[in-house]
């Protein structure tokens, strides 16, 4: 009798299961129907030749392909000066390059920071708190 009731139980889960996945498989054809309706239909691409024109097969030609001649090109490079390159640059520029060498670099004293005991009072800034938090009427 044991054996019994244990297969009616095993039989209402396999039914149980065999309905899910049925549902499951009915949504999914469904949900196929709909994306084929969305979707417009795309003829599927197929490689052909047109009819007229016969296809030829690739031949290689006998002749090898022309080799690059390399020609080495000997240019003199003009010997360059400090007063070649001072003759390059226009005259503004060299007389503010010059003003700047009398001047030098400028040293920027540092202040001297002074340690002074601040005058805090906490009362006040308690108040001065309170009303900056205050919420508008």
């Amino acid at each position: 009798m044991t054996i019994f009731i244990r297969m009616e139980n095993l039989l209402v889960v396999l039914i149980f299961v065999g309905s899910i996945v049925y549902k499951i498989y009915s949504n999914y054809k469904e949900e196929m129907e709909k994306s084929a309706k969305r979707g417009p239909q795309r003829p599927p691409i197929t490689k052909s030749q047109a009819p007229g024109i016969p296809g030829k097969p690739y031949q290689q030609s006998s002749v090898p392909p022309p080799i690059p001649s390399t020609t080495a090109r000997t240019v003199q490079q003009e010997f360059v000066t400090k007063g070649n390159i001072i003759q390059d640059i226009p005259e503004e520029v060299q007389r503010v390059k010059e003003s700047r060498k009398k001047h030098g670099k400028g040293e920027v004293e540092p202040t001297k920071e002074t340690n002074e005991p601040i005058a805090f009072d906490l009362r006040q800034a308690v108040i001065q708190a309170a009303i900056l938090e205050r919420p508008y009427r």
